[in-house]
């Protein structure tokens, strides 16, 4: 049986792998049951127990780049666990960029009031997120220099000057193509607010 002092040095380890509140309590869990397994049926001790344990999750916590836009390390079932909610984030986006797309094709009237829409749902939850206390304003920040929206920028630059040249129009704003990459990057950015309000790790620490 593990006693308190021994979770604690668990936890303390896997709190060094930096994981998420919900991937450590899971982790945690696995980790303790394999360890009282070893130490009842091997008949192992504590210290041995942990070494094994450490050892078969070696890999699922080695430590690697959260990103390719990001400097900071997380263990790779961190990794894992948001590269698949980022990849969720870029198909919502890209998604409601396709239907601004069709809106626009349908009614360019309905497409400029779908606009202001979306820019007002963007300031809503940033104002609601900071008087409710939920995130602070550093928070925003960080999310505007996000991997996501940093992917966003690169495309824009490469996007922006084509659709300038193709629609004959100096002002970047104007061609459509344009506008919907810029959409798609405030709908990212309305995603990863709203996963910081909730508590959901989205790599804004």
């Amino acid at each position: 049986m593990i006693s308190l002092e021994q979770e604690n040095q668990i936890t303390a380890y896997l709190n060094s792998k930096k994981l998420s509140p919900q991937i450590l309590s899971e982790v945690k869990d696995h980790f303790i049951m394999q360890m009282e397994s070893l130490m009842e049926n091997e008949n192992l001790g504590f210290q041995e127990a942990f070494l094994a344990a450490r050892n078969s999750w070696k890999r699922e916590l080695e430590m690697v780049r959260a990103d390719f836009f990001s400097f900071r390390k997380i263990a790779k079932i961190e990794k894992a666990l948001l590269q698949k909610r980022f990849n969720q984030i870029t198909f919502r986006a890209l998604l409601v960029s396709l239907i601004f797309a069709g809106i626009y094709m349908f009614s360019g009237e309905t497409y400029y009031y779908f606009q202001i829409f979306t820019l007002l749902t963007f300031a809503s939850i940033v104002l609601f997120g900071i008087f409710s206390g939920r995130i602070k304003f550093t928070d925003y920040q960080r999310v505007s220099f996000h991997p996501l929206v940093i992917r966003n920028i690169i495309l824009g630059m490469l996007i922006f000057p084509a659709g300038c040249y193709f629609s004959v129009e100096l002002e970047f704003w104007k061609p459509v193509c344009n506008q919907l990459v810029l959409f798609y990057s405030v709908t990212i950015q309305i995603q990863l607010l709203y996963f910081r309000i909730k508590k959901i790790n989205i790599l804004v620490q």
